[in-house]
């Protein structure tokens, strides 16, 4: 079976479940519409802030959005898992290389689509609201931060199918991936003892990126936020890898 046809199954599988086919365009709603409001209404207070930065403060809606992404991510693998199907996809591409690289490109792929127009639409709707503190899309950091916020979607997708993978299960990689990376980067960012880890979790790392002002305090540049976020993923997505190769379904 070639990886077209591979491909043409996994992207059917997707739109064939209601909660995944929704996610991504719900992340992106979630992004536009937080960012829009929250600079609409706060963002003129905000700006006298010593460490205000317009960009950031428009990609608030992110803290939301991307939990609905790890859910889309968890889905696309976990639900074979959770329904046994995975046997079924096994038998028929009987490659898991082939099989598991066509989940990992559908599910990224689709990410990427949502995440780029989602971005998009939050730096010009989140900038015109902020008017005279806001960025224009010339204006230096600006065009970085638009595309580390379109490669955060893909990249966190892929690090969460790459996690489910290996736990193989829809209840376990949601009960850990959804805390971890909702609540424990905050947290460890207010321990002054453990302040400097949270600046290399995945979705610290990733944020970061978006900042049009780097934090004097930060151990890198926000562009390298997104190279540990694809670390993470790199990470993830080989780990998921050996567990499907050596384990049966």
């Amino acid at each position: 079976m070639s990886f077209v046809a591979v491909l043409h199954s996994e992207w059917t599988k997707i739109r064939s479940v209601r909660s995944a086919a929704w996610a991504l365009p719900l992340s992106a709603a979630l992004l536009i519409g937080i960012g829009a409001g929250v600079c609409g209404s706060v963002g003129a207070a905000e700006s006298d802030a010593e460490d205000f930065d317009p960009v950031q403060l428009g990609y608030y809606g992110l803290f939301f959005a991307h939990v609905v992404v790890i859910a889309f991510a968890v889905l696309v693998v976990g639900n074979e898992y959770s329904t046994g199907t995975i046997r079924t996809s096994l038998a028929a591409v009987p490659r898991r290389g082939l099989l598991y690289g066509a989940k990992l490109t559908t599910g990224a792929a689709l990410a990427l689509a949502a995440g780029a127009t989602a971005s998009a639409g939050t730096f010009l709707a989140s900038q015109s609201l902020l008017g005279e503190h806001g960025l224009s899309p010339g204006d230096e950091g600006a065009v970085r931060a638009v595309v580390a916020g379109a490669l955060y979607f893909p990249l966190l997708a892929l690090m969460c199918m790459g996690v489910t993978a290996m736990l193989r299960s829809r209840t376990l990689s949601m009960g850990l991936l959804v805390p971890v990376l909702f609540l424990v980067s905050p947290v460890l960012a207010e321990i002054p003892g453990l302040r400097a880890l949270s600046w290399y979790l995945p979705d610290r790392a990733g944020q970061y990126a978006l900042r049009s002002v780097p934090d004097p305090v930060a151990p890198y540049t926000p562009a390298a936020g997104l190279l540990v976020l694809a670390l993470w993923a790199s990470a993830a997505t080989a780990g998921g890898w050996l567990v499907l190769r050596r384990r049966d379904a």
